[in-house]
């Protein structure tokens, strides 16, 4: 059963559209598209938009399905749907998490010229880099964002744990979504740099692989879904922020002292750590507000008004207001849209 974390979770409907934008490129049926993922063309249109990760993972799943190519055509040779399953049945045989990351770095060199796999390691990190034979078919950057995302979550599911990213770099200018990289990629981000890189701590690479074939198999069963839901990142003061105005009923009267409270530190420090991770508190209890409005707002049966009060609206043009702050839409309008597939 999916945790409320996971249920109230959303995404930027930036990506669905980038994914649209290029599936279309590819020559797929748009309408076929949007009723597979449950998409309504007025709400995408909409910038604020955010989604449910699941209308993101079907239409991602329906365009890799349809052009047998996990690479989404934008790669200088395609890879046929199925590799990815057919690297993790390898990969839940071996036996550290070192050992998998150099079996993957040997099964991309053997299948595929349009990616290099490379694992590089220092004293104390290691660099995960992914490079796109042509780079520039990927304009938008879709291809290496996915390819980042699933090359940390994915060997975070092999060890059981989330792997703590110490730094990512990007080689390419902060895009206009760059906000949701805070979510992507917890961790100190650059832009602009020389390669694609996910940088770990060394002895991460130490930890052993303990997954079976059942496992594996409820695990694909679920991606690519299981890529788009929120991960927890319990070594960050964010995620720690985050994971406290959750478990509290009545977050929205609860104040940074509360939680800085809770976490045994004065409110000026944690306001100092938040800050170093690019988060700011009042837009974390905006962020969470917005995402459970959405959640409600997606559930039949529920009104406007009961949606705001669920949410600490106690007048429903405050709510309103506040909704349209959020998505550039009113409660109304983003019915409609969820209605109008």
């Amino acid at each position: 059963m999916q945790e409320a974390h996971d249920i109230r979770h959303t995404v930027s409907g930036y990506f669905a559209r980038a994914h649209l934008q290029n599936g279309l490129r590819l020559g797929l049926d748009e309408q076929n598209l949007l009723n597979y993922a449950s998409l309504s063309p007025a709400l995408l249109q909409q910038q604020g938009a955010r989604l449910p990760p699941r209308q993101l993972a079907r239409l991602l799943y329906r365009i890799m399905k349809d052009c047998d190519d996990e690479f989404l055509g934008l790669a200088s040779e395609p890879c046929r749907f199925g590799v990815f399953p057919m690297l993790c049945e390898r990969l839940i045989h071996t036996s550290n998490l070192r050992e998998a990351m150099q079996e993957t770095q040997r099964f991309y060199g053997l299948i595929t010229r349009a990616l290099r796999f490379e694992l590089e390691e220092t004293q104390n990190d290691v660099r995960v880099t992914i490079v796109l034979d042509q780079p520039e078919l990927d304009q938008n950057h879709v291809l290496i964002e996915l390819l980042l995302l699933i090359w940390h979550r994915f060997p975070s599911w092999l060890i059981g744990q989330v792997i703590p990213l110490t730094q990512v770099q990007l080689a390419y200018p902060t895009p206009q979504h760059a906000e949701e990289y805070r979510l992507l990629f917890p961790a100190p981000r650059e832009f602009n740099q020389s390669h694609n890189t996910l940088v770990w701590p060394k002895e991460v690479l130490e930890l052993p692989v303990h997954r079976n074939m059942d496992q594996l198999k409820r695990y694909l069963s679920q991606v690519p879904l299981l890529w788009f839901r929120k991960q927890r990142f319990a070594d960050f003061q964010t995620e720690r922020v985050i994971q406290l105005l959750e478990q509290t009923e009545d977050f929205h009267h609860t104040t940074l002292e509360d939680i800085a409270e809770q976490l045994h530190m004065t409110s000026r420090t944690l306001r100092r750590k938040l800050t170093a991770e690019g988060s700011k508190f009042q837009q974390l209890k905006d962020d969470l507000r917005r995402d459970q409005a959405i959640y409600w707002l997606s559930q039949e049966g529920v009104s406007i008004t009961e949606t705001g009060q669920k949410i600490g609206y106690t007048e429903t043009a405050s709510f309103i207001r506040a909704f349209r702050g959020w998505t550039g839409l009113s409660p109304g309008q983003y019915k409609k849209g969820l209605r109008d597939k």
